[in-house]
């Protein structure tokens, strides 16, 4: 491995191999960030799935207590 290693820096160049090495690493980093984005769409859309039944369930009982305030001659 380490021959190996040696053996392309002195056939390329320092300067080619750490820029691919480089190219690498944040293709990888790009590749991490996107699982990590996509774990965090899938928590969201839960919490605003979650979110919009707690509105509509408040929505519903304020008609509810209104119905009851026009009945009740307010």
């Amino acid at each position: 491995m380490n021959t190996d290693i040696v053996s392309i820096i002195s056939a390329v160049g320092f300067p080619i191999v750490a820029a691919v090495g480089c190219a690498y690493f944040v293709k990888w980093q790009y590749e991490q960030n996107q699982k990590q984005i996509e774990e965090m769409r899938k928590e969201h859309k839960d919490e605003v799935s979650n979110m919009t039944k707690a509105i509509e369930n408040n929505t519903l009982a304020l008609t509810k207590l209104i119905d009851k305030l026009d009945k009740d001659g307010g």
